[in-house]
């Protein structure tokens, strides 16, 4: 096998705006510590791919499809075998018109440039490698944020390859990167950035962070709160570094005791269309004028407290609702799910912000030793909940344009998800 790695800094100019919270009014005052577009390039026999990395919130279908034009017009890769993924930070530019300003189409292009230049730069340094795997726990970082007692994934795994230059380390973790709330105005990785930067200190080589399914994960405040703009104590840069560090820590241990996974390598991407909810944009209209005129008339008797921040939440999700109605969706959506196997490893692709307990299922379901789900990758759906959890409610669920999949969405994907890592098994198999 062989293994090449490369980063570039894909920092915005100043006043770019900042993806992630509808509360978050104005755009980046200032950096905290640079974004990177990360890039690992796997080949083995005739066998090429690459992983691509970004410190973004969400990355679209188109964006990845351009990025992976000029992949293959660079390296000769093909689409098929390039991944792209985005950390979830919640201190990055906009790539995606959702919750917060549209982003800056010039940056977009200079985004794709970098990202698919960063693959050419790893692509050149592809060198003899030997893989590893290794696994531990981290529990006390990343929360449901839904339900106290509700599921978590404490793995914390690391991909390791070994080569003359410096090992390669690449960490796998679920949890949503926002320890920074919509008060942070600077460009930020968040937890990542202490995590990564730290692997990179200790291991003298090249480091990146996978998020997996964390969609109800977050390290540990109110969804309700941060949607509204309230202050929530603790979500602050040394906070940040806290637990940044203390993943790192994990994840140094667990590269320490890694196990050798070579062998075969192989990909496999499949098309998937999932059902949409939607609403008559007349119905949504009048369920926002409705709520505003509760929001007005409790402001108006001097009630404060919970009970106008529910009423503001309820008025808060019947916009969002509307912003969807007004898009005037299709019934379905065309997505699709890859993913890429070495020997007894495999990594497999979700396109959004699927929940603990569906990465956890996946899991469970593939024939792999090590499989890591890597969530917002290839493209953007936003919010893909279990079944279940429609009848529980709460914002991962309520209509949106992030939230915005019908509930046979997540079982259809992970069924198809579920069925290529068959197909890699068989493919992998001595």
């Amino acid at each position: 096998m062989r293994v090449g790695a490369a980063k570039s800094v894909i920092t915005p100019p100043p006043g770019t705006g900042l993806a992630g919270f509808a509360a978050r009014a104005d755009g980046a005052r200032g950096v905290h510590d640079d974004l990177y577009a990360r890039a690992l390039v796997l080949e083995e026999g005739d066998q090429r791919f690459a992983l691509i990395l970004c410190d973004l919130c969400e990355l679209d279908a188109p964006f990845v499809a351009r990025v992976r034009q000029r992949v293959e017009e660079t390296t000769g890769i093909p689409p098929a075998s390039v991944m792209v993924a985005a950390t979830h930070t919640h201190g990055a530019p906009a790539t995606v018109a959702l919750c917060c300003v549209p982003p800056d189409p010039r940056w977009l292009e200079t985004l794709e440039h970098r990202t698919a230049g960063t693959v050419a730069e790893a692509h050149r340094t592809l060198a003899p490698a030997s893989a590893a795997v290794g696994r531990g726990r981290e529990a006390s970082v990343g929360r449901n944020r839904r339900r106290p007692d509700g599921p978590v994934d404490p793995t914390v795994t690391v991909v390791r390859f070994d080569r003359t230059a410096g090992p390669a380390s690449l960490v796998h973790y679920a949890c949503h990167p926002t320890v920074l709330g919509p008060d942070n105005l600077l460009v930020s990785r968040d937890y990542v950035g202490f995590t990564v930067d730290a692997v990179e200190r200790v291991t003298g080589g090249w480091g990146g962070f996978a998020n997996g399914a964390c969609g109800d994960i977050n390290v540990g405040h109110s969804t309700g709160q941060t949607v509204l703009g309230l202050p929530t104590p603790g979500r602050t840069f040394e906070r940040a570094e806290a637990l940044g560090l203390r993943l790192a820590g994990e994840a140094i241990r667990a590269s320490r005791d890694a196990k050798p996974v070579g062998g075969k390598m192989a990909c496999r991407r499949r098309a998937v269309t999932v059902p949409l909810r939607s609403v008559h944009e007349a119905q949504a209209r009048s369920q926002v004028l409705a709520q505003r005129q509760k929001v007005e008339a409790l402001a108006a008797a001097g009630t404060t407290g919970d009970v106008l921040a529910e009423a503001r939440l309820e008025l808060f999700y019947a916009e969002a609702a509307l912003q969807w109605a007004e898009q005037h969706p299709g019934p379905s959506e065309a997505t699709e799910v890859q993913a890429v196997a070495v020997g007894d490893l495999a990594m497999i692709a979700l396109p959004g912000e699927f929940f603990a307990e569906s990465g956890q299922r996946l899991r469970e379901r593939s024939q792999f030793p090590f499989t890591l789900v890597i969530g917002y990758a290839n493209g953007c759906l936003g919010y893909v909940p279990p079944a279940s959890a429609f009848e529980e409610g709460g914002y991962e669920t309520r209509l949106s344009p992030w939230s915005r999949v019908a509930p046979g969405a997540e079982a259809a994907i992970l069924e198809a998800a579920a069925g290529i890592l068959a197909e890699l098994r068989d493919a992998t198999s001595p």
